[in-house]
């Protein structure tokens, strides 16, 4: 175990060619969970619907130290990272209908794909 990923070895033979496969556990994949939506403040009636979120590991991380030909080094280091984020979405909206006869909706972005992406956090 190597930072909390499992690595399976698997090997097999191809003639004389061995060929060898990484099987990582906790990749970056699209997990679904259900949950309950239900207006802040308003009398309404709730409703489950099923979500999706990313999870998982995405390759690690790294920082490098930047060369200068300055007296500043104004950014002394370069920073590589990869984010488990959603790859593609869409809209989705839930309606609730509330005891005074009227209906409110609620909109959320439903997660169809994940995927290792450019961080884009400020160090």
């Amino acid at each position: 175990m190597e930072n909390g990923l499992i690595f399976v070895w698997t090997m097999f033979y191809i003639g004389f060619v061995t060929v060898e496969t990484v099987k990582r556990e906790n990749r970056c994949m699209r997990h679904y969970f259900v949950t309950t939506i239900k207006h802040p403040s308003k009398e309404c009636d709730s409703k489950n619907v099923l979500m999706s979120r990313c999870e998982g590991h995405c390759r690690k991380s790294k920082t490098e130290p930047e060369i200068s030909f300055s007296p500043v080094l104004y950014t002394p280091f370069r920073y590589t990272c990869q984010c488990c984020r959603q790859s593609l979405s869409i809209m989705k909206a839930v309606r609730l209908q509330c005891k005074d006869d009227n209906f409110v909706y609620a909109t959320y972005r439903y997660i169809l794909r994940c995927g290792c992406h450019h961080c884009h956090n400020k160090w």
